[in-house]
């Protein structure tokens, strides 16, 4: 429609179209930074994953690299946390766990599972994230975890998440103020454990009172070590794996001018025209 003239602008644009968009002389792709993050998150109530070695086995044996070029197109940048870089609190020097399938098979015979295991993989059925499923399927059973995936419609999937019958799934956050406590109190407080955003049903004490410290603390900087302190024990604990910062993109034809995306994916028309 857009190539037609049928219509003028999109954000519904395939990662496996980039290619073809950029090559076209009628076609203009517009990209930018966004907000949020995708990750691969653990129930840390349901087993196995309620065992830190066994969350921690799976973060190393995920190649996140192979993600972002496979999956994306090298759309969006490889995230160490669930805080995008544009987000007030993010921290650069919080790192997530490096690929090593050896450490990840220690970790598992640590925990007790020698002989592998059977685990469910949910998703929603956006096409990218089934594949990033798939990915995750074949490099798992390199350490001897057996992926079963579950795609369900984006509701439903909202539902079991909710519900906490998943056992690891796949997830993402945005940011609609661009402050760090949207994305540490919604998704790693107890008090927002289920439908608020906790789906990873992580209850820690210590993460708690600094995610209220973060939230009366005044000074920026004291702020930005707040939420680093937190992080990092997240990141420890192995709750979740970093896989994706955002990248936002909308298509649009030669006779619009000066549109635009923002990092919260809002379309900005106030100021397009059309020839």
């Amino acid at each position: 429609m857009i190539e037609s003239g049928e219509a003028h602008i999109s954000d519904q644009v395939p990662v496996t179209e980039i290619d073809r968009i950029e090559s076209s002389d009628s076609l203009n792709l517009f990209r930018t930074e966004g907000l949020a993050v995708e990750y691969v998150g653990f129930n840390t109530t349901k087993a196995p994953f309620d065992n830190v070695k066994v969350r921690q086995a799976v973060s190393y044996a995920i190649e996140r690299e192979a993600i972002i070029d496979g999956v994306y197109n090298n759309v969006g940048t490889l995230a160490n946390v669930a805080m995008s870089p544009k987000v007030f609190g993010y921290s650069k020097d919080v790192e997530a766990y490096p690929y090593d399938v050896n450490k990840a098979k220690a970790l598992l015979k640590e925990a007790g599972f020698d002989n592998g295991m059977k685990i469910n993989l949910l998703t929603s059925d956006r096409k990218e994230r089934i594949n990033m499923a798939e990915v995750i399927q074949s490099q798992l059973k390199g350490i001897g975890v057996d992926v079963e995936i579950q795609v369900m419609e984006y509701g439903s999937y909202i539902e079991q998440v909710n519900s906490g019958e998943h056992q690891m799934f796949i997830g993402g956050w945005g940011n609609a103020t661009g402050d760090g406590d949207y994305n540490q109190y919604n998704l790693f407080h107890s008090a927002s454990v289920g439908s608020p955003g906790n789906h990873f049903y992580y209850q820690n004490p210590a993460v708690d009172k600094l995610i209220e410290q973060g939230r009366v603390e005044t000074d920026p900087k004291q702020r930005e070590e707040i939420y680093k302190q937190a992080m990092q024990v997240e990141m420890d604990e192995a709750v979740y794996i970093p896989i994706r910062n955002y990248e936002h993109l909308a298509i649009y034809n030669n006779n619009v001018d000066n549109f635009y995306l923002d990092a919260s994916n809002y379309l900005l028309l106030n100021e397009v025209t059309v020839k």
